[in-house]
């Protein structure tokens, strides 16, 4: 029998929609050491368990076109990527700082 979790079932933690800073590798060679992964803006998809989410990571250097649109290039086309945590790898965070740490991830 599969349990699903239901939109309703979440906690209140990370709220759907919520900005939250994400650890996930900006670069390549950080894939293999996920101590090193830096914390990224972010919003929470949704809850997928008891204690864990689906978060997109919202910085351009890792959005890809969309291959599905002719103008897939185009910033409002941009794919990025989505990933699933634990709460240990995410950071509640008021929009302020959300957008502080984009522009830092967005100009060094």
């Amino acid at each position: 029998m599969i349990n699903e979790y239901l939109p309703d079932d979440n906690d209140g933690r990370f709220p759907e929609d919520s900005p939250v800073l994400v650890r996930y590798p900006l670069h390549d060679d950080q894939n293999d050491d996920r101590d090193s992964w830096p914390w990224l803006p972010g919003t929470v998809l949704a809850q997928c368990g008891p204690d864990e989410w689906r978060i997109v990571v919202e910085v351009s250097a890792l959005a890809i076109p969309d291959p599905s649109v002719p103008n897939g290039d185009a910033p409002e086309n941009l794919l990025y990527p989505a990933c699933f945590r634990d709460a240990t790898e995410i950071r509640a965070v008021c929009m302020h700082v959300w957008q502080r740490v984009r522009n830092e991830a967005e100009h060094g």
